[in-house]
């Protein structure tokens, strides 16, 4: 197979996965304790890939900090600024004057969990098809939410429809974030537009398009929920048949109760009678305090704090987060440097499992989960004993008093206090005592 160059887009501003991309990019979400880009490139790699082109803009400090500070010197990686997030083909335009010598190139969107095997399905089709450009297409049960290709019988695509809601959709397979693309698709998208037009006179110019199928799970970042998902997807490969992982600096206890795979990295202090049942993540320096449950698919990242007999389940926690006593977090997702205090109860479904929402500027959006919890954005600060409902966005940065019952979404920076009217009355059977 012939050397070929990458091109990743980093740049969009991930709206719909507010608060948690309110100033991060949407390939620095963390799954099981690695960011999205670190999965992409580590799957470049993996594919002899190590000539890397970047577009970032939206929150490109901490992503071009994060991998410098990575210092891979087997690969080559250059950034391309999009001053302006005006879609994907902005983006690949942005990138003509680093590509455009290129005979062919692999486009990887950066909001998908890219995993080894689907860079190489990709490639391999391309060449097998003899295909002009190629496609990575899934399968999916919602395919308006996605663009979506038309497959003839010949393997090849027929057509391709951009997003555009359950009027637009041609199939049910999905672009899944991957494609081979020829460098003409630089003069084609000037002179069109769009992708979907730019497509449609390569295939209507008897050029050959392919379809590389992949049929095994995949993860697109468009709403919160897709990193639970994606967050499983890796645990499951990195635990499921591997078995537990835990490393040699770590101090577990020996009251503490293992049950299924887990994997807990250097420097991470587990206390007595402290029950983990796996798959879960534990990543570096993380403290778990005495009598506390964490379960079915939990990652704490790097540094994280948990007191006395607090239960976390199906839920990613970023880098740094403290969480107070007797909490209890589920099916949701916790920004960097928050801080949740004692008794905090994020609450992850209704009475009588009555369908969850999400709250958006002009529509509800039906959760597809039966559970979900809160979406916290950094530096939160929840106080003690608060109730949060569930799919309920906390804005980076705000602080809520103790006591709240929230059951609405909070702005970024929002001071959040309940006022309480205290009434002392005399008891009307109270008796004196003589």
């Amino acid at each position: 197979m012939k050397e070929m160059k990458a091109l990743v887009l980093t740049a969009g501003v991930g709206n719909r996965l507010r608060p948690l991309t309110a100033n991060r990019s949407k390939s620095m979400l963390m799954i099981a304790g690695k960011p999205v880009v670190q999965y992409i490139i580590d799957s470049l790699k993996e594919n002899d890939i190590r000539d890397i082109t970047i577009v970032v803009g939206h929150g490109k400090q901490e992503l071009m900090d994060y991998i410098e500070q990575g210092g891979d010197e087997d690969i080559s990686i250059r950034y391309v600024h999009q001053l302006e997030q005006k879609g994907v083909e902005n983006a690949i335009l942005c990138a003509r004057d680093e590509l455009g010598d290129e005979e062919e190139f692999l486009a990887v969107h950066g909001d998908v969990l890219v995993e080894p095997e689907m860079v190489a399905r990709a490639l391999e089709n391309h060449e097998t098809q003899d295909a002009y450009m190629t496609y990575l297409v899934t399968l999916v049960s919602n395919p308006e939410q996605f663009g979506t290709v038309k497959i003839g019988r010949n393997g090849m695509v027929e057509r391709l429809v951009e997003k555009g809601g359950p009027d637009r959709y041609v199939s049910n397979y999905a672009v899944a974030g991957l494609t081979v693309f020829n460098r003409e698709i630089f003069s084609l998208l000037s002179k069109h537009g769009t992708m979907e037009r730019a497509i449609e006179s390569v295939i209507t110019g008897g050029k050959r398009v392919g379809a590389a199928v992949w049929e095994k799970e995949w993860a697109e970042f468009t709403w919160p929920w897709d990193i639970l998902k994606a967050n499983r997807i890796v645990m499951d490969r990195k635990l499921k048949g591997h078995g537990t992982f835990i490393a040699e600096s770590a101090e577990i206890h020996k009251n503490v109760v293992l049950e299924g795979p887990v994997f807990i990295d250097e420097g991470s202090i587990i206390r007595p009678g402290t029950t983990l049942h796996g798959p879960i993540y534990i990543g570096k320096g993380v403290y778990i305090g005495n009598n506390s449950l964490v379960r079915d698919y939990a990652s704490l990242c790097d540094n994280v704090h948990i007191g006395y007999a607090v239960e976390v389940r199906n839920s990613m926690v970023f880098e740094r987060v403290k969480i107070g006593r007797m909490t209890y977090l589920a099916d949701s997702l916790v920004g960097a440097d928050a801080v949740i205090e004692a008794g905090v109860q994020l609450w992850n479904w209704r009475p009588g499992n009555q369908p969850l929402y999400l709250r958006e500027p002009e529509e509800k959006i039906r959760v597809p989960m039966s559970k979900f919890g809160a979406i916290i954005g950094d530096g939160v600060i929840i106080g003690v004993n608060t109730s949060i409902y569930p799919a309920t966005r906390i804005g980076e940065n705000s602080v809520i008093a103790a006591g709240c019952i929230i059951d609405e979404d909070i702005p970024p920076d929002s001071d959040v206090r309940v006022q309480q009217n205290l009434s002392i009355t005399k008891r009307s059977d109270s008796q004196s005592c003589e």
